[in-house]
Order: structure tokens, then C-alpha cells, then sequence
């Protein structure tokens, strides 16, 4: 194997550990310097042939939007050293991104005939996270029929959480795995399709995590509609009754999933206590962040600072207070973008946002690109609750979708 081609697999290996590594705390965070470190030393030899290359471009662009948006937040922030932590540590991410592009597309840019294309490193990666997504769905479905998963962990209470022990993780993680899943599963038999979408689909319900359920039916559906065309009708058909099938014998089966299932259904009341028992009392924490974004409407009170605000902001009722505690952040990344960045870190992100998406959007339902995009689409849907944009954990897997995708991007025709 040429040089190149070690350096490409060691890539690959890397971006494969910040995922596989995401249950195991801050370790995930080693392979990501690992890479940014590969970046700066790209930088240093080949700025001037990376300044040529389409994709440097961009995600120079996306990187500097998201060091802005927090940047100016942190100017005056409730919690000056986080913020500005936060957005200055943002910047392993843009060099991440410069090594992972580079030794992927350095068969294009230096004519290396020996080098793999980006479309191979792409599809690799796919292949081996759609692996790691389905054992972890093994290791968790193991977990629910006898209590401890593959390494010995037992389930946090009322959730499954599989692999990630006790952080209520699994289904959010594993939602944005599955695009990756079913791009795989489409070029493998008929039975190992549906065997991987029904271990995907017990794995997400039985984590509880009811906006992961949401970022599964949508990315199903989008999948059926643009990749199985001729077949749209019929499988989305299927795929509903199985659907129906498994959540009804769950519900009568678990009683932890049919409590969510009844808490869910509150949500179609007409009383505030009622609808605010079925969003898990995210009502004060929203109507918190709204008085945020009211008092600061030019940068925020900070990123990551949300909770050294909340005591200012929150109403004398709030039951978080009242339990001496505070909400971490505001459970949804509009509110989150407003209450913490302002108008300012707001109109930064939604560049960011459609920035992105016009680089994407050509290449869009190609399979080295939709995977991540649709993922991507997922966690941004705006009726999902999930965790701070500017926390290491999800920001890691965002910034990852994002580079992986912009490989596909990259990758010849």
C-alpha cells in the first residue's frame, strides 16, 4: 500500500473513532485533535494549493459564521470563559475538516493515481458506521431483554440507553446513523434490509427519546420518497404496518414505552399544565429563553451560558428553580441561537445554514452526500428537542456530518 493510501486509511480510521468513541465521554475528542493537528501541518505546507481548492472555500466560510455567532456572544456573556472557550475551541473542527478534505481529495488535487477517491473514502466511512450503528441497536436490544448490554451496563431508568450507559443518548445518535444504515442496507438481500431497519426502529423507540422518533419517520420517508422511487408506495406501506405492529406490542410489552406513548399524548389537550407535562416542562424553560433573547436582543447572554442566566430570567413559579436547579439550555436550537447569540449569532447561523445547504444541494441524493445532509436535516427539524449546539458532544457530531458530507461533495462525478 502507497504512503498515500496509509495516510487516507488513517483518516479514515479517525473519523471513524470521533464517532465510535462518542459513548465513552471526552475520549471522542482525541481523534478529533489527532486530526486538527493533521490540518495545521496541511496548512503549513500546502496553503497555497488549498486556497485553490472549491471546498477550503466553503468550509472556511461555514467555520468562520459559526466563530462569529459565538464570538459575539461571548463579548459580554454571563459566563465569559465558556463562551469564549467555546468559540475559539470551535476552530478544531475547521482544521479537522482541512486534513479530512485534503487526504480526500488529494487523488483530484496532486494527481496521486494511487490515491483513493473521495466517493471510495465516503462510502467506507458509510459502510463502517452503518456496522457501528447496528451493533449498537445488538448491544442495546440485549440490554432491554436482559438488563445489561454487551459490556455490563445496565439501562438508565425508564430509557434504554444501550452502549451509552447512563446518558439518554442512544436514540438521538442512532437517528442520525440511520441515513448511513439504510444507504448500506440498500445494496445487501431483502432480509438484511428489513432486519436492519426493524433492529434500527426498536432501538429508537425503546430509547424513549420522542424527538429521536421524529428524526426517524423523517428520515424514512425521505429516503422511501428519493432512492426507492419505483417502490415508494409499496415499502413506505410496509414499513407503516410494521411500524404499527412493533409499537403496539412494545406498548403492551414495556410499560416505560407506553408511559411515553400516554405522556406523548397529552401533547393533543387544550390545557397548558397538560401540554407542558407532554414537552417534559420545557414550556418554562422556553418562555425563559424567550425573556433572554427579549433583554438581550443583540448577542445573547452568551453560548454555554445559559444556564448562569436562567436564574434572571425565569419566572417566579418555574418548577426548575423551585427543585434548586436551572435548565442547562433551551431544548431547541432556535430558542438556543436567539437566548445565547442574539439577532446578531441568529442571522449568522441561518447564513451558516443556507450557505451550507447551496453547497449541498446539487449533489444532495447522491449516495456519498445524503447520508449526512439528511441527518443533518434531521436534528435541525423544528419540532425536535435536543441537546446545545455548542456542547462538545453534539457539536462533534454535527461538525462531523458536516465534513463528511462536504467529502462527498468534493468527490468526482
Amino acid at each position: 500500500m502507497s504512503t498515500i493510501r496509509r495516510q487516507q486509511m488513517a483518516m479514515v480510521i479517525l473519523m471513524s473513532a470521533v464517532w465510535a468513541l462518542l459513548p465513552f465521554g471526552r475520549l471522542s475528542e482525541i481523534p478529533v485533535l489527532v486530526l486538527a493537528v493533521t490540518g495545521i501541518v496541511v496548512m503549513l505546507r500546502h496553503r497555497v494549493l488549498l486556497s485553490k481548492q472549491p471546498w477550503f472555500i466553503g468550509l472556511t466560510v461555514l467555520s468562520s459564521l459559526y466563530f462569529l455567532l459565538t464570538l459575539v456572544s461571548a463579548l459580554d456573556s454571563y459566563w465569559l470563559q465558556k463562551s469564549f472557550t467555546v468559540s475559539f475551541a470551535s476552530w478544531r473542527f475547521y482544521f479537522m475538516g482541512v486534513a479530512v478534505l485534503w487526504l480526500s481529495t488529494i487523488q483530484q488535487n496532486r494527481r496521486e493515481t494511487t490515491a483513493y477517491s473521495a466517493k471510495e473514502l465516503s462510502v467506507l466511512i458509510g459502510k463502517i458506521m452503518a456496522i457501528v450503528a447496528l451493533f449498537w441497536c445488538l448491544d442495546a436490544i440485549i440490554q432491554a431483554l436482559f438488563g445489561y448490554d454487551l459490556f455490563a451496563r445496565k439501562s438508565y431508568p425508564g430509557r434504554l440507553t444501550g452502549i451509552f450507559g447512563d446518558n439518554v443518548k442512544l436514540g438521538p445518535v442512532l437517528a442520525l446513523m440511520l441515513p448511513m444504515v439504510l444507504i448500506w442496507a440498500q445494496q445487501q438481500s431483502h432480509w438484511i434490509r428489513w432486519l436492519a431497519f426493524i433492529a434500527m426502529l426498536v432501538a429508537i423507540l425503546l430509547s424513549g427519546t420522542r424527538s429521536a422518533w421524529i428524526m426517524m419517520v423523517f428520515i424514512w420517508l425521505l429516503f422511501t420518497w428519493q432512492h426507492l422511487p419505483q417502490k415508494r408506495w409499496q415499502t413506505m406501506i410496509k414499513a407503516t404496518l410494521m411500524v404499527l405492529a412493533i409499537t403496539w406490542s412494545m406498548a403492551m410489552l414495556v410499560p416505560d414505552f407506553k408511559q411515553r406513548i400516554d405522556r406523548s399524548a397529552e401533547v393533543f389537550t387544550d390545557h397548558d399544565s397538560a401540554l407542558d407535562y407532554a414537552l417534559a416542562d420545557r414550556l418554562p424553560i422556553w418562555n425563559s429563553a424567550w425573556q433572554m433573547y427579549k433583554k438581550h436582543p443583540i448577542n445573547g447572554v452568551g453560548a454555554r451560558a445559559f444556564r448562569k442566566a436562567y436564574p434572571d430570567f425565569a419566572a417566579e413559579d418555574d418548577p426548575w428553580v423551585a427543585q434548586d436547579g436551572v435548565s442547562l439550555q433551551a431544548h431547541h436550537w432556535v430558542l438556543e441561537l436567539m437566548a445565547e447569540t442574539g439577532t446578531l449569532g441568529f442571522v449568522f447561523g441561518l447564513a451558516l445554514i443556507f450557505i451550507y445547504i447551496s453547497v449541498v444541494k446539487n449533489k444532495f441524493k447522491h449516495p456519498t452526500v445524503w447520508p449526512y445532509a439528511t441527518a443533518l436535516l434531521a436534528a435541525f427539524l423544528p419540532v425536535v428537542s435536543l441537546y446545545s449546539l455548542f456542547s462538545s458532544f453534539w457539536s462533534i457530531c454535527l461538525w462531523w456530518l458536516v465534513i463528511v458530507s462536504l467529502m462527498g461533495v468534493s468527490g468526482e462525478d
